[in-house]
């Protein structure tokens, strides 16, 4: 594999973890250009979608290089995104070679910054904070905890079964649902909507619908779209959930 190919290999794995770990799409663009721009050459193209990153590098005697790639999970770790633009950085600087970005890449890649448990319990200290700061008793706020911590599990399990990427909202926002509908008899001071409005608050898309409006203030259209649909559905699909439920129940 000659230069021009690993380097433009660098660049879309470069874009591709930052794609995948909740980065806005002009980020991933800057990131992969400022990686090609390292050849000197004029005329470097980079393009980051939703669901795919495309790059064109110039060669006066073979003729451009392009290739594409596709992009089809998606996630949020900006830990990961930072550490992608250090070693970024560091190779357009001259302190890395780029044998050594490829495998710090690939590293970053296979790393799980966060464990499984610490993920959970993440899910359950969302849902309890956001239930004490919308209800009045702290009871909501211990219940809404618990449910979080088992919509977690629930959700990262569902991770592993493959399901449609909008029907896991739509699931979760179910469980939390009927969570809420099952324990509030038990607990007679407790509030079912303040519960189920802090259980699902992690499964809300605030994320999604932020960078849409980031990339479109960007001009990037279709990327800015793209995500703004995106968070209408998973939206629409939370609440279907949840309100499917609270039909049964009620």
């Amino acid at each position: 594999m000659d230069y021009d190919t690993k380097l433009i290999n660098l660049a879309l794995d470069a874009g591709e973890i930052m794609l995948k770990n909740g980065a806005e799409t002009f980020r991933v663009q800057d990131t992969m250009k400022r990686i090609l721009a390292t050849t000197g050459r004029e005329k470097i193209e980079a393009t980051a979608l939703s669901t795919a990153l495309i790059v064109t590098l110039p060669r006066e005697e073979k003729g451009p290089l392009s290739m594409m790639r596709g992009v089809h999970t998606r996630t949020v770790n900006f830990e990961k995104v930072c550490e992608v633009n250090d070693i970024s950085r560091a190779f357009v600087s001259g302190k890395i070679t780029l044998e050594e970005a490829i495998e710090k890449l690939h590293t970053i890649r296979q790393a799980l910054f966060y464990p499984l448990p610490l993920r959970v319990f993440a899910y359950g200290l969302i849902s309890g904070g956001f239930s004490l700061l919308s209800g009045e008793s702290a009871l909501d706020g211990i219940l809404s905890f618990f449910i979080g911590m088992l919509l977690g599990a629930f959700v990262f399990w569902l991770g592993t079964k493959k399901v449609p990427y909008f029907f896991e909202p739509f699931l979760g926002g179910a469980l939390a649902a009927y969570c809420a509908c099952w324990v509030t008899p038990l607990f007679p001071a407790a509030r079912v909507d303040t519960i189920i409005i802090g259980s699902i608050m992690p499964l809300l898309p605030g994320v999604t619908f932020s960078k849409s409006m980031r990339d479109l203030l960007e001009g990037n259209i279709i990327s800015g779209s793209t995500k703004a649909v995106e968070a209408l559905v998973i939206a629409c699909s939370l609440a279907g959930g949840v309100g499917l439920t609270l039909a049964y129940f009620m």
